[in-house]
Parts: structure tokens; C-alpha cells; sequence
């Protein structure tokens, strides 16, 4: 290895270097070790902590001088290498004498590491340091259009316009409007809002949301001018105009429908002492440009610098009586030892070939200090324009140049930064489309934002290409097949958002309000029945005998073409419920329950009586045992929510082989030591565990003995489980649903009230799990049982579950006062045979 850069150290200077300050290091360490083994019992903690600090720094100094003797050795290293490690090593020694508290003497070697340049080669530095600057401002000139000053303008505006586009709570809609405003043909007739084919042509054109415009107009977006024939000219004012550039350089920051945008408005503007229509009133307003339009200043691009300086040019020399317009001025001769300034083509003097540093006198709006003087003859300058009327637009007003602000995201998606290491940052994306109103991460983690640019482009073409795409010929045929009204749109969307349900009076539509809880409206008969017949709904029958609507393959589709129509204006609602022709299969008609009619598979069995319907004793019969009671059917007259949460008949809650195919196992009774664990729970998870039956679990047998378990949980589950494992008494997410133990009616004694008594049978698993990351964001989705093998949970009480209800237990006697006689206790109520009484040492003693 040899010196090649001026100013470096010799190869076997690094090697000494690194040899003496590993030596310092080592002998700084045995005097921390020294000192060590000398202490007393009150410096003990102190020195010991010293001892080991400065071994470690002695032992990294250490290495570093083993690597160096290690890559001197090899010819493939670069030359650097070696002061890389020769650095390092006196770093480390300094840190190990002041650790140790001695003199750091191994600083001194830092000075060895450089040497002083001569004049000559601090002259040949400068000049490469100049050159390369030079090489880089043309590469960034070349690529981007504009200067050092205009790219610090263009970045700083896009950072302003992602801080203040979101806040806009705007669409694509919105800008596609102010778009058309800037063209100049946008107008307003009759009611209508259109874009002109042409300039000052008043009549046809393509169509245009009059909502948006009337919103953006009502924000101070858009102006209106009059015109001929009471037209109404839409024009963006200044304000309009900024707010554009800004959603330009920041698309993502638009979202992806109006709805998204409103409950993005309504978050913002949403107060809690606000009434709740004075909050969404304030939530359909657009929000004004608040400190955008005093902030943002449009970036210059070469060309336009260069038509400036030409204009001021012609405009001095007119002024001064010498301008005659196709008449070429003498440029000064070029001389030797000079060059050119790549700015404004001014000779200047160089210094071994580069230019001399030169301060600015004007601003970077300006151009450089020569503008409008003449260049020099390196480069050719365009010929004089004549001024007036004859001078073409474009060299007034050249297009401006786009700016590359690193790799760009599809509209809806952001970067999001996570934590760096040393050598490199990494990124993820999240995705604000794929969900409505809440932000979706991708998987995967990129340590280059030009690969998660890819990678969200390709989820882009994959999920949300299609909703950007214009329509076509055939699916806008497709959509006048479909004329629906706003009111049959709506039942789709809530077929999608919310739940859609037919009782014994009707349809409704159950939690459909986004921004309120339980709101709960009616549909009309004719327009869900309506849409059943078209085929765009279908039907899915529940085993507690109530049916869901949900959108069909079909309804699906039209559903996607109608939304994709709204955003892009094509087509409007009608404004009456269209009557769809039915498909042959259901021309027949929909057979309601109010009706008693039914499905196909639906009708009761001859088995199986009507709840309601009871048989009348005979008088001379003899007497038998009290039948069982049954919880009374809800009456068509009862209102919505009391039919909705009525107690149910065992026959509708579970079938009888899902019911009765368990194994009830007994219940677990609880140690003093496990009674005391639970007793030093906190109240508010000791709720929890009562409810999720965790209080007590029935642990299944298990190969993996308990230790094993332990480790498992303590090494390989994330530290979110674990936080949660450690809250309960037996943990959290170690028990499966047949594991559960008793409820905690039963745990209190009210065996009368037993959860699963109430229910009419025992909670059943959906059998399925989920499969999470390191971050506990769920990945996927895989069933534990393939066969279908439901699990569930039975209170491990011995109390029956059906039949008649055991006795309710006798309240508590209250203490009389006292001087007060005594009041008579009551008779005692004779409990159940089938149930046990709570012993003093069961389960409800530790917990009650």
C-alpha cells in the first residue's frame, strides 16, 4: 500500500500509531486493574465499574491495531483503510486514559496521523474541490431546469405543501375543477357547470361537479366573472391558484373519495362543546389556504431567466437610444487564463482552471449579477427577439421545468420512516386507500426509497389502478342498464358498511351512521325487495331465524361502476326509486317474514313447534310435572331494540348436536396460594377476567411440560403478550376457548342466571387465528382445525344449563340498627336439587 492522496499518512506510520495506542490502552487497563484489586469496601461498586469500562475501550483499541496489521497485508484493501483503523485506535486509547484517569497521552498521536500541505497541493485541493462543485451544479442544472437558489425554493414548497395539503380535507375532484378554472374554460349556464371545448365558446363541453364548484367557489378558490348571454366565467383567484401548485407537488396528500375527505374535515372542526349540526355544517365547508399563500414563491427555471434578461436587456439599450432589433454587438475577445461563469457567461479569471469565487449582487429571482450583459462567445446566444406585439409567447413565458424531488408515491400512499441503524435509514409504506379513513402498512421494510416507491406502485396497479382508470365505452353501457336512484345507492352502501336485516317488521339498517353510535333507520319493503329481485342483493339465513342482506357478485360490481362514475362525474342519480326488472329465478317474489312465508329450507319442521303455541291440559287429566318455561316470542308491535335483545328460545340460539357435543369437565377449585393471586389483581382486570371466564381455567393436558411453556413465553412471544400475560392471575393468551373455566354468575351463586343458561348453550369458536409480525399487525389468517372441529366453552358449573331454573338465593339479611327490635327473618327459599349450594372454601369466597 502506497500514499496516493496528498496529505496522508505513509502506510507504516499507520501501523506504528495503531501499534502505540493499543499499547497505552492496554497499559491504562492494567492500571484500572490495579486500582481494582486495591479498593475497599466503599470504592469497591466504583472501581470495579472503571475496571470494566476501560477494558472495553482497551479491547476495541486492540482490535483496531490487529486489523490494521491484518489489511496492511492485504493488497486488495484501499489505502484508507489503514488510517480508518490507525484513527480508531487512538480514540479508543484517549477514551481508555480518561476512563482511567491518567494523562491522555495517546492524543498526542493523533498528530502524526496528519500532515501540513504544502502551498502547492492545498492550491491543487482547492482546484478539485472547485472543479467538482462545478461538474455537480451542471448535473443538477441539466436535470433540473433551474439554479442552486430556485431547487432550495422548489424543496422548500414541497415541504409546505405536504404540511398543508392534508389539511385541505380535499379529492382529485377538487383539483380537476380549479384545473379546468386555469384553462380559462370553465363556465357556469343555466344551473350547469361545464368546461368549454375552446376559448370563448359558451356552449357544450364536458360536464363538471357543480358541487365542488360550489364549494370551492364558497372557500374563495374561484372567482366569477360575467360574461355574454348570462354566462358566469369561473376563474381561480391567487389564492385558487396557489393552493393548485401546492396539490401538484403533493398528491398524496389528496384523499381518496369525498367521503373520506368529509370525516377528515369533520375530526378537524369536531369539538366537544360544538352542537352536532353546527359540526357537520362546519365539516362540508371547505377550509381556506391559512398560511400557504404568503409562504410559497414560484420557482424560476433557467429559461425563464434567460428570456428575463434578454427583456431587461432590449428595455435598457431602448432606454439609452443604442437597441436596433437584428443588429449583433461585439462581444469583448476571450483572454487567455479566463473563463466562463456557467451562470451568466461573464469572463472571469481563473486559477488553475477554475473560476474565482465572486459574490453576488442581486437576488436569486434576478439572475445571476451579469444578467444583461453579453456572454461570451463559448456558448451561442439566441438572436434578439423583436419586441411588441410580434414577439412569440413562448419566449415570454416558457413551460417550466419539473422538479425532481426524489422517487413519488401513488396518490394515498406515504413513507413511513422507521427506526435507522449506522449505515443506512429504512422505510415502510402505508397505504390510506385500502381502508377507509385509517391507514393500511404494507408488508415489508425497504432500505432504499426508490424500492418502496416500486413496491407501492405495484400494490397500486394491483389494488387501485382500476377506481383511477376512465371509464369505458362498455361499462358506461353497462351503467344506464343500472339507473339508481340515491336512496337504492344508499341501501348498497350499507349492504357493504353496515348491516342490513329483515325482522317481523320490516328492514333496517343497523349501526349505518359513521360519525354516531347505534343509529339504527328503516328501509322501505319495495326498494330492498326490489333490488333482491334485480339480483343485485342476496340473502344469508342465521340459525337464530334472522336474515342478513348482502350485496351479490353482481351488486358488487355495479356498486364499484357507480362509484367510480361519482368520482369521475359521468353519471348522475335519478330522482325516484327506478323499478329493475327481476332476474327469472326470483320473479316469484320475495317472500317476507311478516308474511310468514319463507325460503326454501326455512320452513319449520312438523317436529317443531311454534314457540308461542301452547296445549291446553285436559281437565280430568292427571297432574304432571310443571312444564318447561319458555321465554315469551317478541310481538310485531315491540319495538325495534326489545326485539332485538329479547331472550330467545333454545331452539334458535343452537342447534341440539353443537350443543350437547362437549365434554363437560369439573369445575377447577382454586388453592389459598392461587385464591391470593387473585385476590391482588386489580379490580378493573379482575372485570375482565370474570367476563372472559379466566378467572378459573380448566388447562387442557399438554406434552410441553410447564417449564418449557414458561420459556417459551418468556423468550419467543413478543413483549406486547407478554405485558398482557403478566396482568392476570393464570395469564391471558395461553387458553384456548375449551379451556375457560365457570362464570361469574355462578361464582356469585346465581345459578338461576348462569350465563349459558341464559344464551341456551355455550359460546362457540369461530375456528379461526391469526398469524402477526414483530409489531403485532396481523399478517394472515390460517385455521387451527381443518376439519371444522368447533371449540367451545361451557361454565364449568355443575348447575344444570336447561330445564327448570334453579331457585333464586335469599337476599342477604341486612344488620338491624341498633336500640331498634329485630326484624322477622324471612323463610329461607328452598334451592334446587340440581344445583350446588357455595360451599365456605369454593371459588366465590376468594373472589366475592
Amino acid at each position: 500500500m502506497t500514499e496516493t492522496d496528498f496529505g496522508e499518512p505513509t502506510p507504516e506510520t499507520c501501523l506504528r500509531v495503531a501499534r502505540q495506542a493499543a499499547e497505552l490502552a492496554a497499559a491504562a487497563d492494567d492500571m484500572a486493574l490495579s486500582a481494582a484489586c486495591r479498593s475497599t469496601s466503599r470504592t469497591e461498586a466504583h472501581r470495579e465499574e472503571v475496571m470494566h469500562a476501560v477494558h472495553q475501550e482497551a479491547v476495541e483499541a486492540e482490535g483496531h491495531a490487529a486489523r490494521a496489521e491484518q489489511w496492511a497485508a492485504d493488497p486488495s484493501m484501499p489505502d484508507s483503510a489503514l488510517r480508518y483503523c490507525a484513527s480508531g485506535a487512538v480514540d479508543y486509547a484517549v477514551r481508555a486514559q480518561e476512563a482511567a484517569g491518567v494523562e491522555a497521552t495517546a492524543a498526542a498521536l493523533r498528530t502524526e496521523l496528519e500532515r501540513k500541505l504544502t502551498p502547492e497541493e492545498h492550491a491543487e485541493r482547492e482546484s478539485a474541490r472547485r472543479r467538482a462543485e462545478a461538474e455537480q451544479e451542471a448535473e443538477e442544472r441539466a436535470a433540473t431546469g433551474m439554479d442552486a437558489d430556485n431547487r432550495h425554493l422548489a424543496r422548500m414548497n414541497a415541504y409546505l405543501a405536504e404540511s398543508a395539503v392534508p389539511l385541505l380535507g380535499w379529492t382529485a375532484g377538487h383539483v380537476r375543477v380549479l384545473e379546468a378554472a386555469e384553462t380559462g374554460r370553465l363556465y357556469q349556464r343555466d344551473g350547469q357547470v361545464r368546461q368549454a371545448a375552446e376559448h370563448g365558446v359558451w356552449s357544450g363541453g364536458r360536464k363538471v361537479s357543480r358541487e365542488r364548484t360550489q364549494d370551492l367557489r364558497a372557500a374563495g378558490f374561484l372567482a366569477v366573472a360575467d360574461a355574454a348571454d348570462g354566462v358566469r366565467v369561473l376563474v381561480a383567484t391567487p389564492m385558487g391558484q396557489v393552493t393548485l401548485e401546492l396539490a401538484r407537488l403533493h398528491p398524496a396528500g389528496l384523499y381518496e373519495s369525498d367521503k373520506a375527505a368529509y370525516e377528515a374535515r369533520y375530526a378537524r372542526v369536531a369539538k366537544r362543546y360544538k352542537r352536532m349540526d353546527d359540526k357537520k355544517a362546519a365539516a362540508r365547508r371547505l377550509p381556506a389556504l391559512e398560511h400557504g399563500v404568503g409562504r410559497y414563491r414560484r420557482p424560476v427555471t433557467l429559461v425563464e431567466q434567460e428570456a428575463r434578461a434578454a427583456r431587461e436587456a432590449a428595455e435598457q439599450w431602448e432606454d439609452e437610444g443604442g437597441y436596433c432589433p437584428g443588429v449583433e454587438t461585439p462581444a469583448p475577445a476571450v483572454e487567455e487564463g479566463t473563463g466562463r461563469c456557467p451562470c451568466c457567461g461573464l469572463h472571469e479569471v481563473t486559477v488553475a482552471g477554475v473560476l474565482a469565487s465572486r459574490k453576488a449582487t442581486r437576488a436569486a429571482a434576478d439572475d445571476c449579477p451579469g444578467s444583461g450583459l453579453r456572454p461570451g462567445a463559448e456558448t451561442p446566444r439566441p438572436a434578439a427577439e423583436p419586441r411588441g406585439e410580434d414577439a412569440p409567447a413562448a419566449a415570454t413565458e416558457p413551460a417550466a421545468a419539473p422538479v425532481k424531488a426524489g422517487p413519488s408515491l401513488p396518490t394515498g400512499m406515504y413513507f413511513l420512516p422507521l427506526p435507522s441503524t449506522r449505515y443506512s435509514d429504512w422505510w415502510a409504506i402505508r397505504c390510506g386507500r385500502c381502508t377507509g379513513g385509517m391507514y393500511t402498512e404494507l408488508p415489508g421494510e425497504w432500505n432504499d426509497k426508490s424500492d418502496a416507491a416500486r413496491a407501492a406502485h405495484d400494490h397500486y396497479e394491483e389494488a387501485h389502478r382500476l377506481a383511477d382508470d376512465l371509464l369505458t365505452t362498455e361499462e358506461i353501457a353497462e351503467l344506464d342498464r343500472w339507473p339508481l336512484s340515491d336512496a337504492q345507492r344508499t341501501v348498497l352502501s350499507w349492504t357493504e358498511h353496515a348491516e342490513v336485516a329483515e325482522y317481523d317488521d320490516g328492514f333496517w339498517a343497523l349501526d349505518c351512521v359513521p360519525d354516531r353510535w347505534d343509529v339504527n333507520k328503516r328501509i322501505a319493503r319495495a326498494r330492498v325487495t326490489g333490488l333482491w329481485a334485480a339480483g343485485l342483493l342476496d340473502v344469508r339465513l342465521d340459525g337464530n331465524g334472522r336474515r342478513c342482506l348482502v350485496m351479490s357478485p353482481t351488486g358488487q360490481r355495479v356498486r364499484r361502476l357507480l362509484w367510480r362514475a361519482e368520482r369521475q362525474g359521468v353519471i348522475e342519480p335519478v330522482a325516484k326509486d327506478t323499478k329493475l326488472p327481476p332476474i327469472p329465478k326470483r320473479g316469484g317474489g320475495y317472500p317476507l317474514m311478516s308474511e310468514g312465508r319463507y325460503f326454501k329450507g326455512e320452513e319449520r319442521r312438523a317436529d317443531d313447534p311454534v314457540p308461542t303455541e301452547t296445549t291446553p291440559a285436559p281437565a280430568a287429566a292427571v297432574p304432571a310435572a310443571a312444564p318447561v318455561p319458555t321465554p315469551p316470542a317478541a310481538r310485531a308491535d315491540q319495538p325495534l331494540l326489545r326485539r332485538l335483545f329479547a331472550p330467545r328460545s333454545v331452539r334458535e340460539q343452537r342447534s341440539a348436536d353443537v350443543v350437547r357435543a362437549v365434554i363437560r369437565r369439573p369445575q377447577r377449585i382454586l388453592t389459598p396460594e392461587e385464591r391470593e393471586r387473585v385476590r391482588d389483581m386489580p379490580l378493573l382486570n379482575l372485570q375482565g377476567a370474570l367476563i372472559m371466564g379466566i378467572t378459573d381455567p380448566v388447562p387442557n393436558a399438554s406434552p410441553m411440560p410447564e417449564d418449557a411453556g414458561a420459556w417459551v413465553r418468556e423468550h419467543a412471544w413478543p413483549a406486547h403478550w407478554q405485558e398482557m400475560e403478566a396482568r392476570y392471575p393464570f395469564g391471558f393468551r395461553r387458553w384456548s376457548t375449551c379451556e375457560l373455566g365457570t362464570c361469574w354468575n355462578c361464582l356469585n351463586g346465581r345459578h338461576d342466571i348462569c350465563v349459558h343458561r341464559q344464551k341456551g348453550g355455550p359460546d362457540v369458536d369461530r375456528n379461526r387465528d391469526w398469524v402477526t409480525n414483530h409489531r403485532g399487525h396481523t399478517v394472515a389468517e390460517f385455521i387451527p382445525r381443518p376439519g371444522g372441529e368447533p371449540c367451545v366453552w361451557w361454565c364449568r358449573c355443575e348447575c344444570p344449563k336447561d330445564g327448570p331454573a334453579p331457585a333464586r338465593p335469599a337476599a342477604k339479611k341486612k344488620p338491624a340498627p341498633a336500640g331498634s327490635p329485630a326484624a322477622p327473618e324471612p323463610a329461607p327459599a328452598q334451592a334446587a336439587a340440581t344445583a350446588r349450594a357455595p360451599e365456605a372454601d369454593a371459588v366465590q369466597a376468594a373472589l366475592w
